[in-house]
């Protein structure tokens, strides 16, 4: 049986690689006792996966690994254990069991929400007064957003628009908060970083630093535009 265990990735935690979070979780699970299946063959590994990696700096409150277990324990329980089991920044916020056909949450993924704000309030986009007006020109006005994307085979021109489902700009205490959903997964995975460095050429801004953002993650998602599930929303407690 296949359980979905939701958890949030914050503080000291945001400098931690994936490679090393599943690691950690891997020796976590088994400190907790949990009835975790493993793998057959010479070199067993416990059957767990994880969603789409979070990037190195960023905080995140709707992370995502699948766990296969060979009995059922108490969804509640299974969460308090592995709770005690975490470190600072880390926490168990989910534990449910999945359909037979649920698919892996690694594969599912076709979405992500990002709250992105300014580290330093004297940004140079803190001091656009009429921002929200040319976020709109930008983004609601516009039939295309045409960018330059770097891959690992190269550069190819690329429009963002039809791959940002969400883009809401607020101010807050004087502020520029960014409220974005963006197609995420194996196919168009767009990053934040790049819907506001598209946003910034526009504003006419010096050249981006992706430092200057705090970057957080608020859920992921399964479906398509016209119906997003979160990965959450799936399967029970029993």
């Amino acid at each position: 049986m296949r359980v979905r265990v939701k958890f949030a990735k914050t503080g000291i935690m945001r400098y931690v690689g994936h490679l090393d979070l599943m690691r950690f979780f891997q020796k976590a699970v088994k400190r907790s006792n949990l009835p975790i299946r493993y793998s057959e063959g010479f070199n067993p590994h416990q059957i767990m996966s994880f969603a789409a990696p979070l990037g190195v700096g960023l905080t995140s409150e709707g992370e995502y690994m699948d766990i296969d277990l060979k009995e059922s324990v108490d969804a509640a329980t299974a969460l308090e254990i592995l709770n005690l089991n975490m470190v600072e920044g880390l926490e168990i916020t989910g534990f449910k069991y999945l359909p037979d056909d649920a698919e892996k949450c690694m594969s599912a993924v076709t979405a992500a929400s990002y709250t992105v704000t300014y580290k330093d309030p004297k940004d140079d986009a803190c001091y656009i007064e009429n921002i929200i007006d040319l976020k709109k020109k930008f983004f609601d006005e516009s039939s295309a957003i045409n960018i330059i994307k770097k891959t690992k085979k190269g550069e190819r021109e690329l429009d963002l628009k039809p791959l940002i489902y969400r883009f809401n700009l607020i101010i807050e205490d004087g502020l520029p908060v960014y409220d974005l959903l963006l197609s995420s997964g194996s196919t168009d995975n767009i990053k934040p970083e790049l819907v506001i460095k598209a946003f910034h050429e526009f504003l006419g801004l010096p050249e981006f630093d992706d430092l200057s953002l705090d970057i957080h993650r608020v859920d992921m998602y399964t479906g398509d535009k016209e119906n997003f599930v979160s990965l959450g929303d799936i399967g029970n407690d029993r």
